[in-house]
């Protein structure tokens, strides 16, 4: 086992979910293993409890050298469509919109910029994943917020690192907005 998943695994048991994220980001191979471990980490920030039995079973089946990760994966999407059904809930019982949802009616009304300026004001914007988070970050920079999607890019960068295409094209866009601004 490598140094780094290793720590990610103190992590978790820690609950330390960010940290063992990052662990796991820097481990030297990219498999379903680690995939699996990453999304696991997300998904207890949530349902700790839940996860936590997962990442039982998971550590019992790869001592048996039995390790199933469609099996593994099945598991947590079930954990993961109760997380979500209970958020829904919670969102219809605050003030929230989620992103998909800021999306499909927000901005078929106005602009980017004008609907999130309405819904900052009144309203939380909440991102359940990465893609969501990265597609946000995107429309700050696209629509002339490049200093709140340079923040939030950073945080980004330090939960999820900076495998991803997406993360890659939203650098380079960052580093071309930097380099005309040098000019």
């Amino acid at each position: 086992m490598q140094k780094f998943e290793k720590l990610g695994i103190n992590a978790f048991k820690n609950q330390e979910l960010d940290l063992a994220i990052t662990y796991f980001s820097l481990t030297e191979r990219v498999d379903d293993e680690v995939l699996f471990l990453v999304n696991l980490c997300e998904v207890a920030k949530q349902n700790y409890d839940e996860s936590d039995m997962l990442f039982e079973y998971y550590q019992f089946l790869k001592s048996e050298d039995r390790l199933d990760f469609k099996e593994l994966n099945d598991i947590l999407e079930a954990i993961e469509e109760e997380v979500f059904s209970e958020l829904d809930d919670d969102l219809r019982d605050e003030n929230a919109i989620t992103y998909e949802d800021f999306k499909n009616i927000v901005l078929n009304r106005v602009g980017f910029k004008e609907g999130l300026t309405g819904v900052m004001t009144s309203t939380r914007l909440v991102l359940r994943n990465s893609d969501n988070f990265l597609d946000f970050i995107e429309n700050l920079l696209d629509n002339g917020l490049v200093d709140a999607g340079i923040s939030y890019f950073e945080t980004f960068l330090e939960i999820h690192g900076s495998s991803s295409l997406k993360t890659k094209h939203i650098a380079e866009k960052i580093k071309n907005y930097e380099d005309r601004n040098k000019r």
